[in-house]
């Protein structure tokens, strides 16, 4: 568990991305230079990858004790339980399902997604990858967990 870390984190980036939202619409259109709608969509997509990491931690930390790992398919089933009646359709799809990553690494992987945003966080997540007879298998942890 993060003592301290997750409930907040996990509210005020939900809060900071529900106000930007809310900025946003009540500026006009017209009004804002393709920068500053750019630089607006970065920080919403920004704020959007901190919300699901923090969905992740907290799932991991209520799940997982000390030196345990998840399977990511059991990690996607959680969040897909948790929160995909709360989140946006677009965040479901991109980090829920294969459907924004084409390719054969994330055929038979609706987790993929949410795989390539966890290895952007070795700060917090662990992933280990086992393989066997073609098949891999990903478990990741929290580093809290196993250090």
């Amino acid at each position: 568990m993060w003592p301290g870390f997750v409930e907040p984190f996990a509210q005020s980036a939900s809060l900071r991305v529900l106000q930007l939202q809310s900025d946003m619409m009540d500026k006009k259109p017209e009004g804002r230079s393709r920068v500053d709608r750019d630089a607006d969509n970065l920080q919403l997509q920004q704020l959007e990858e901190k919300d699901v990491v923090s969905s992740v931690a907290t799932v991991l930390s209520d799940l997982c004790g000390p030196g345990e790992w998840m399977p990511m398919e059991k990690l996607h089933a959680e969040l897909v339980e948790q929160y995909s009646s709360v989140w946006h359709h677009s965040r479901v799809r991109r980090y829920l399902t294969s459907e924004e990553w084409p390719g054969s690494e994330s055929k038979g992987k609706p987790w993929y997604g949410l795989l390539m945003q966890l290895r952007k966080y070795p700060e917090h997540f662990v992933i280990n990858t086992r393989s066997k007879n073609r098949v891999t298998l990903e478990f990741v942890s929290l580093v809290s967990l196993i250090s």
